[in-house]
C-alpha cells in the first residue's frame, strides 16, 4: 500500500506547490526536489510490496521509512505554509519582527526536506540493491515472481475434481442448469456469471454446473479454463481448443503453430457450429476477459447464441464487462442448518475419529455452533474450522481463539493444502486490489463489527485524508470519485450493499462481511494504517507504537482518565481519531485540550456517542486552533456552548458537524477557503449573514441551519458550488425571499424548509421556482398553497411534506409529477377526509408513506394508477376506513406496512377480513416477501 500512500503525497506536493506558491518561498527548489525523489522511488514500490506479501522482511522495514517520511514530508511543507499564510496576514509590525524568525524557519525546513529527500535517494538504492524492479512489469523476473507462481497454483480449479460434499447449492445448481439449457429461454443470455467473494464457493458451484448430467447431454463440447490473476492468453486458448477438438499430436503441433489471430478465429467459428460451454473460472479483470473474448461469440447472430460461457468472479463489474445482458448469480451465505451439515459433512470426510475426544456428543454440538457463527456462513471458513478440529481434542481451547486459527489455517498441512488459510484466500481480494483503493479499503477497519456504514460520511473522511485523487480513473467532484471507488470495492465483493438511497439510484450505507473485516483489521494493523480498539471487550492498553489513526469504539464504563492513558504514548503523527460508543463519561473539555495540544496533525476528528446526560453542553477550548491541518471535525455527543474564534485557525477545515447552542458564527471563520460541508445542527438555526457574505470559501455544497431572519435569500448567490440547503424559518419570509423572481440556483439538487412558528403560513411556491433542478425537496411547514405542477422541479425523485395543513386534496398535482419515486405525505399536511389516485398517476412512484394523517378517512385508487408502486406503508391514519380496492391491481407491489392502525382497520385485512381479498394476491406473484406489522390501540 505504501505506493498509494506516495502518490496521494506526490499529488498534494504538486497542489501545493501550484496553489501555495507565493508562500514556499526560499524552500521552493527543496519540494521540488523531493517531489522529483518520491516520484522515482513510486517506481519500486508495487513490485516492493509483493516483496513484503512473500514475508521479506527487509523490504518491509524499508518501506515503511518510505511511508512514514512522504507523510512527514508532507507534514513539513503543510505546516510551513500555514505559518507563512498567518505571517502574510499581519500586520506590518507583526511582519517585520516576524523577519528574522522567517529566515531561521526557512533554514529549518529547508535542512528537513533535505534530509527526508537524502533518506528516500538512500532506500531507492537499498531496494535496487536488494533486487526490487523499479517497473510493475518486470516483477515476475523478480524473486517475487517465485510467490505469485505458487499462489497462482494453490488457485488451481479443475473440472474434474469431484464436490462429494456440496451443502445449500441446490437451488443455485438448478437455477444455473435451467439458463445454460432451457430451448426457449426468452433471455439467451450469453454469459452466464456467477460472483462473489473469496471462499463463498463459486468454484464449487460452477464444477457442480459444469458436471451436472442435463448439461453434459445438452452441450456438444466443453472446455474448463482456469484464469486465476495472472492470465496466461495464449495457454488458456489453446487449453480450450484441445478441450473442444482432443487433437492428436500432428494436430497440437498445428495449433501451436497458429498465430494469435488465427486461433481466436478457429476458436469463434468452432463455438458458431457445434453448442459449446466454456467453464472461465476465477476472471479478476475486465482486462483479462478483453485479451480472450475475440475467441467467442458474444452477439446476437441468428441461432449462434447456442454456445454459452460460465465464469465465475469477485468482480461484478467483470461479469457486467463480459456481457451487459448477461445473467449473474450470486450465492448466498449458508444459514445455521446449512453451516452445521456442511461442517459435520466435512469434518468426517477427512477421517474424524468421533471417539477421539474427552467431550460427549452434545457438547461437542453446542461448541461447533458457537465456533460456526464466527464463520458467518462462508463455505470455507466453515470448510477450514471442520479441518481444524478433526485433528484437534481440545475444542474449548481452540474455540477460544477460533478466528484466528481460522485465518492461520492448520500448521500440519503442507503449503498446498486446501486447509492452509481462509485468511490468504480472502486476502488475496486485498493484494490484487489497485493501489488507490487499498487505503479506501483499511478504512473500513473504523467501524465496529456489524455497524452499517454511511458512504457520505467515509467518502468526507477519505477526502479530508487525501486518499482520493480525480487523477485515477474518474471524473466529477471528490465526492463523485470517492463514491465511485466505493463502488468498486461493492463490485470486487469486498462489501456489500446495506441501503440504497430512497430513489435507489446510489449507495446509501454498506457492510462488510466479518471475515473481510478480520483481513481488513488484519492488514491495517499489519501496515500500521489504524488501530481499532473496542473497549466493550476489554480494557484498553496504552498504544505504544507510532500510529497514524486510532478509532475508539467505547462503553459506558470509560471515563477522561481511560482515554488520556490510552493515547498518551502516541507521538504527534497522528490524523485521525475517531470515538464512538454509547455514554460514554468523558470531561470533554479536558479530553479535547489533550487532543488539541498533542495531537497538532490531526485531519480528522470524531466524537459521537449517545448522551447520559441529555442537558450536558461543552466548551470547546481555544486549543482547537493548534489543529491546523485539520479537515474534518463532527462532534455530536453533546451541544456546543460557543464556537471560539480560534476556529479561523482552522484553514484547511473542509467538513464541519457540530451540535450547537450558540447560534452565532465567529468571524474569522470567514477565513476558511476550503469548506465544502457546514452543519450546524440547532432548534432555531445557526446566524449565517455575516459568514455567507464574508467567506472566502467558494467550494461550500452543503449549507445546514440557516435562518431567514438574518439574511437574504439573495446572498447564497455567490455560492456557486451550493448543492444542499436545509433553512430554518424564524422570520419574515417574505423579506428573506426578497426578489425571488431574479434568482436561480442552477446547481442545488437538495432544498429542505422548516418552519419553527408552527401557525404561521408560508408561501413556498417562489422559493421552489428558484430552485428549477432540485431532485429532493422536504417541506416542514405550514402551507398557503401547493405548488402547480409545472411549478415543482421536473427532476424531481424524492417528496417530504409534513404539517402542510392542506384541505384540497394533494394528489391531483402530485400524481402528474414525471420522476417522482419516493413520496412521503405526514403529520396533517392534508386534513381533508378523501384523497383520490387517477388512472395512470405517479408513473415512476416505487414508495408511498401515509403517516399521521388523522382527518383522512376514504382513499381511491383508480385501476392503472401507481404502475411501478413497490412499498407502501399506513401508518397512525386513525380514520382511514379500509385499504382501497385498487391496490389489487398494483402487480409490483412486494409490501405492505401497517403501523399504529385502529384494530378493525387490522381485522379487516387478516385472512376473512373484508379487505383480505384486497391483498391476498400477492402472495400468488413473484415476491420475495410481504410483511404486515400491526400495532393498534386496545
Amino acid at each position: 500500500m505504501a505506493d498509494a500512500v506516495v502518490s496521494f503525497v506526490i499529488e498534494r506536493l504538486g497542489d501545493l506547490v501550484i496553489s501555495e506558491a507565493q508562500f514556499l518561498g526560499g524552500v521552493e527548489a527543496q519540494v521540488g526536489n523531493a517531489q522529483i525523489k518520491l516520484q522515482c522511488m513510486s517506481a519500486f514500490l508495487k513490485d516492493a510490496d509483493a516483496w513484503v506479501r512473500n514475508g521479506d522482511e527487509r523490504v518491509r522495514l524499508l518501506v515503511v521509512q518510505v511511508r512514514e517520511n512522504a507523510y512527514a514530508l508532507e507534514d513539513v511543507i503543510e505546516t510551513y505554509v500555514f505559518k507563512a499564510l498567518k505571517r502574510n496576514e499581519g500586520s506590518k509590525r507583526k511582519r517585520f519582527i516576524c523577519i528574522f524568525r522567517e529566515g531561521i524557519d526557512v533554514h529549518k525546513v529547508g535542512t528537513e526536506i533535505e534530509r527526508i529527500s537524502s533518506n528516500i535517494i538512500n532506500w531507492t538504492l537499498e531496494l535496487e540493491a536488494l533486487g526490487v524492479q523499479r517497473s510493475i512489469h518486470k516483477a515476475d523476473e523478480s524473486s517475487s515472481s517465485s510467490y505469485v507462481q505458487q499462489q497462482r497454483k494453490l488457485r488451481q480449479a479443475y473440472s474434474f475434481v469431484e464436490d462429494n460434499v456440496v451443502v445449500g447449492f441446490d437451488k443455485d445448481i438448478q437455477e444455473l442448469v435451467t439458463l445454460l439449457t432451457e430451448k426457449e429461454n426468452p433471455h439467451k443470455h450469453k454469459v452466464i456469471s456467477v460472483c462473489g467473494m473469496g471462499g463463498l464457493g463459486k468454484t464449487t458451484l460452477a464444477r457442480k454446473v459444469y458436471q451436472h448430467p442435463h448439461v453434459r447431454t445438452h452441450f456438444d463440447c466443453y472446455a474448463w479454463a482456469s484464469i486465476s490473476q495472472q492470465c496466461n492468453t495464449r495457454q488458456v486458448l489453446e487449453g480450450i481448443h484441445f478441450s473442444f477438438t482432443s487433437p492428436t499430436y500432428a494436430q497440437k503441433n498445428h495449433i501451436k503453430n497458429l498465430s494469435d489471430v488465427e486461433l481466436a478465429r478457429e476458436l469463434y467459428n468452432f463455438q458458431k457450429q457445434k453448442k459449446c460451454l466454456v467453464v472461465l473460472d476465477d476472471i479478476w479483470t475486465t482486462t483479462t476477459w478483453d485479451l480472450l473474448k475475440h475467441a467467442f461469440p458474444t452477439t446476437t447472430q441468428g441461432d449462434t447464441l447456442h454456445s454459452k460461457i460460465l465464469l465465475t468472479t469477485r468482480n461484478k463489474d467483470v461479469a457486467l464487462h463480459a456481457d451487459r445482458h448477461g445473467f449473474i448469480h450470486e450465492p448466498h451465505l449458508l444459514n445455521k442448518d446449512e453451516s452445521l451439515e456442511l461442517f459435520h459433512e466435512k469434518y468426517f470426510c477427512v477421517g474424524a475419529d468421533p471417539s477421539n475426544s474427552d467431550y460427549d456428543e452434545e457438547r461437542k454440538k453446542e461448541v461447533a455452533v458457537e465456533m460456526l457463527r464466527k464463520c458467518s456462513g462462508l463455505p470455507l471458513a466453515i470448510i477450514v474450522l471442520a479441518g481444524l478440529l478433526s485433528n484437534s481434542l481440545h475444542w474449548e481451547q481452540l474455540k477460544a481463539n477460533v478466528i484466528h486459527c481460522i485465518g492461520q489455517g492448520d500448521q500440519k498441512h503442507d503449503d498446498d493444502s486446501k486447509y492452509s488459510s481462509v485468511r490468504g484466500v480472502l486476502g488475496l481480494s486485498y493484494s490484487e486490489l489497485p493501489s488507490h483503493l487499498k487505503p479506501c479499503f483499511l478504512y473500513l477497519a473504523r467501524y465496529a463489527e456489524d455497524v452499517p456504514i454511511r458512504v457520505k460520511e467515509l467518502c468526507r473522511i477519505l477526502i479530508a485524508e487525501g486518499l482520493i485523487s480525480r487523477r485515477i480513473g474518474s471524473v466529477g467532484t471528490w465526492e463523485d470519485v470517492a463514491y465511485d471507488w466505493l463502488c468498486e470495492l461493492v463490485e470486487r465483493s469486498m462489501i456489500q450493499v446495506k441501503e440504497m438511497s430512497s430513489t435507489g439510484r446510489r449507495i446509501k450505507s454498506f457492510c462488510i462481511h466479518d471475515l473481510m473485516r478480520d483481513v481488513c483489521l488484519s492488514k491495517a494493523q499489519e501496515e500500521n494504517f489504524l488501530h481499532f480498539i473496542d473497549w466493550r471487550n476489554r480494557r484498553g492498553e496504552p498504544i505504544e507504537t507510532k500510529v497514524r489513526r486510532v478509532s475508539i469504539y467505547g462503553s459506558e464504563s470509560n471515563n477522561c482518565s481511560d482515554f488520556i492513558h490510552m493515547v498518551g504514548n502516541i507521538d504527534g503523527s497522528l490524523r485521525c481519531l475517531a470515538v464512538d460508543g454509547g455514554g460514554i463519561q468523558y470531561n470533554y473539555k479536558r479530553v479535547l485540550r489533550h487532543v488539541c495540544n498533542h495531537f497538532s496533525k490531526l485531519r480528522v476528528l470524531i466524537i459521537v456517542h449517545e448522551r447520559v446526560d441529555p442537558s450536558s453542553t461543552l466548551q470547546l477550548p481555544k486549543e482547537i486552533g493548534n489543529l491546523i491541518h485539520l479537515r474534518l471535525l463532527s462532534i455530536l455527543s453533546c451541544e456546543i456552548e460557543k464556537i471560539p474564534s480560534s476556529f479561523g485557525n482552522l484553514r484547511c477545515l473542509q467538513t464541519l458537524r457540530v451540535s450547537t447552542l450558540s447560534h452565532n458564527i465567529p468571524s474569522s471563520m470567514c477565513k476558511l477557503e476550503q469548506l465544502r460541508y457546514l452543519c450546524f445542527i440547532t432548534v432555531e438555526g445557526m446566524k449565517f449573514d455575516n459568514f455567507v457574505r464574508s467567506t472566502k470559501s467558494r467550494n461550500l455544497q452543503t449549507l445546514v441551519g440557516i435562518r431567514t431572519k438574518d439574511l437574504l435569500l439573495s446572498d447564497l448567490l455567490h455560492l456557486e458550488n451550493l448543492k444542499k440547503l436545509k433553512i430554518c424559518v424564524n422570520g419574515n419570509f417574505e423579506t428573506f425571499l426578497h426578489n425571488p423572481q431574479s434568482l436561480t440556483f442552477t446547481r442545488l439538487f437538495s432544498l429542505q424548509v422548516t418552519n419553527c412558528n408552527t401557525s404561521n403560513k408560508i408561501d413556498i411556491v417562489p422559493l421552489i421556482l428558484s430552485c428549477p433542478h432540485i431532485y429532493k425537496l422536504v417541506v416542514f411547514s405550514y402551507i398557503v398553497r401547493l405548488p402547480e405542477v409545472n411549478q415543482f422541479s421536473p427532476n424531481l425523485m424524492k417528496l417530504k411534506l409534513s404539517s402542510l395543513r392542506l384541505e384540497d386534496d394533494p394528489m391531483p398535482t402530485l400524481e402528474k409529477l414525471p420522476k417522482l419515486r419516493v413520496l412521503i405525505i405526514d403529520y396533517d399536511s392534508f386534513i381533508g377526509d378523501e384523497m383520490v389516485c387517477s388512472r395512470g398517476g405517479f408513473p415512476r412512484l416505487e414508495s408511498l408513506r401515509l403517516e399521521l394523517l388523522i382527518g383522512l378517512k376514504e382513499w381511491k385508487v383508480e385501476e392503472s394508477a401507481f404502475p411501478r408502486l413497490g412499498y407502501l406503508s399506513i401508518r397512525a391514519c386513525m380514520r382511514l376506513r379500509r385499504v382501497p380496492d385498487g391496490v389489487r391491481n398494483i402487480v409490483t407491489l412486494n409490501e405492505i406496512k401497517i403501523s399504529l392502525m385502529p384494530k378493525k382497520f387490522k381485522e379487516r385485512m387478516e385472512q376473512g377480513g373484508d379487505d383480505f381479498h384486497k391483498v391476498n394476491h400477492l402472495t400468488l406473484k413473484d415476491v420475495s416477501w410481504i410483511s404486515f406489522v400491526f400495532v393498534y390501540f386496545c
